[in-house]
Parts: structure tokens; C-alpha cells; sequence
């Protein structure tokens, strides 16, 4: 899964079988720091919910096409969670981390 933002929207008069009702979105690929990385690309929206400017998470592959409700689709890639928040903190204070406790003890 990798962070992407939401920066518009594809409108197909025709589709493949399957695909009737998917809403499809063009995404910016972010880095970790969720700043731009790469060239934005069409996704499929499988949370039906996406839009504009949104934080979202994007499979691609053969993993995109299992998103949907469709066994099987010509995708390459699928929104399929929205963030509603990113904790950046450390999860621990490494500085602060007794080490000799992780390590076995001669007796």
C-alpha cells in the first residue's frame, strides 16, 4: 500500500465489464513525508467515498482487482482505505531505551 492524494477525476462514457459504477480517480503517488513522488495515475475507487484533495491508500496489481466487487477486473490500481490521520511520532525514544533488558542474562 502506498499514501497518494486525490487530485481529480476521470469521466469514461465506456467501460469494461465489471467496471459499470466504479468511480475512477487520478491520484499523486506521496512519499513517506507525503510529499509528490512520481507521475500521478488513474485509480479505481473501491471505498466509493473518495474525493477531492484526500489522503487515501492505493493498491496496485493483481491485489487492485481483488478491491473490487467483481471477481476479477482489468485494474491496475485501487483506492482502498481514506486516512483520517498520521501519527509521525517515533514509537519508541531510542535515546531512552534500556537495551540491556533485551539481552539474556548469563547466570
Amino acid at each position: 500500500m502506498k499514501f497518494a492524494r486525490v487530485i481529480g477525476n476521470l469521466v469514461a462514457t465506456r467501460k469494461a465489464d465489471g467496471l459499470e459504477g466504479v468511480k475512477f480517480l487520478i491520484v499523486q503517488p506521496l512519499d513517506i513525508h507525503r510529499e509528490p513522488k512520481g507521475e500521478p495515475y488513474v485509480a479505481v475507487d473501491a471505498t466509493q467515498q473518495a474525493g477531492m484533495d484526500e489522503l487515501v491508500f492505493v493498491v496496485a496489481s493483481k491485489e487492485a482487482a481483488f478491491a473490487l466487487p467483481v471477481d476479477f477486473v482489468p485494474v491496475d490500481a485501487a483506492v482502498v482505505g481514506i486516512v483520517d490521520d498520521v501519527d509521525d511520532r517515533p514509537l519508541y525514544d531510542a535515546e531512552g531505551v534500556a537495551w540491556k533488558v533485551f539481552l539474556k542474562q548469563a547466570e
